[in-house]
């Protein structure tokens, strides 16, 4: 049964990633950002996790910048807030770093990477684990920090 659950949470992954990268500003498949996001698709939240075993956002956003762009993050949102420069929601690109506060986190912090058309991946929490989800959703709209661009 977990095996089946497993498989229809990759498949909506793969039709929600679809729609993403059917319209303006996407991710193309068969390219790095597209692998990793549609690999790592559901894997369970877990704070200070850095395995498929369980990940938190931070350490998710990091894995996803060494090995989509070859470029290193700060371990946690902090460092990589202020690792990046600041841009406007309204000039977000595909792999920009978006953050927000949370009261969930014992830092305070949570972060995901930009995806266009108004959506990122994150390690969203317990509950969800790595998802898609749309700034436009309430909790993301009601607690965007910022976004971010690596020089």
């Amino acid at each position: 049964m977990k095996q089946i659950i497993k498989h229809v949470i990759i498949l909506l992954g793969i039709m929600l990633t679809t729609t993403i990268t059917s319209v303006g500003q996407s991710i193309p498949k068969n390219t790095p950002l597209h692998s990793f996001v549609m690999e790592w698709y559901g894997v369970k939240y877990r704070l200070g996790g850095s395995t498929k075993q369980g990940i938190d956002c931070s350490q998710f956003t990091k894995k996803l910048y060494w090995e989509v762009y070859g470029r290193k993050l700060g371990d946690n949102c902090a460092k990589q807030w202020n690792q990046t420069k600041r841009i406007k929601k309204s000039d977000l690109q595909v792999g920009d770093l978006v953050f927000f506060r949370s009261s969930q986190s014992p830092s305070g912090w949570h972060c995901g990477l930009y995806l266009g058309n108004d959506t990122f991946v994150h390690a969203a929490n317990k509950k969800e684990g790595v998802k898609i989800s749309s700034l436009f959703e309430p909790r993301y709209l009601h607690s965007y920090k910022g976004a971010g661009c690596l020089d």
